[in-house]
């Protein structure tokens, strides 16, 4: 004799709502002290507010920072300001850049 497992909807939407999740929620990591006060610095640096540099560093270091993670973050921030510097002006950004007072007369 075979047996016939054989379900209405009604039971198998049941069974699907009381199942147990079978994958695990991603849990969001929050950036830490350190990685905060690092990103600070390096913002400082790229937007050029020379009067923060020394409160930045501080903080990196008060977070946890070595000198060579400083200077790392440092050097990765002024390639970026050089990279940035090398672009070409081109007639579509020249307009904007005259208007930000760019070009002294």
């Amino acid at each position: 004799m075979e047996r016939c497992f054989c379900f209405t909807e009604w039971q198998l939407g049941a069974g699907i709502a009381f199942a147990k999740p079978r994958m695990k929620t991603a849990k969001a990591h929050r950036p830490s002290s350190l990685g905060q006060a690092l990103g600070s610095l390096k913002q400082a640096i790229l937007a050029g507010t020379t009067w923060r540099y020394e409160q930045l560093v501080a903080a990196a270091v008060q977070a946890g920072a070595s000198d060579e993670q400083i200077d790392l973050v440092a050097h990765e921030a002024i390639e970026a300001l050089f990279a940035q510097a090398e672009k070409p002006v081109t007639p579509r950004n020249l307009a904007q850049l005259s208007s930000a007072g760019y070009f002294r007369r």
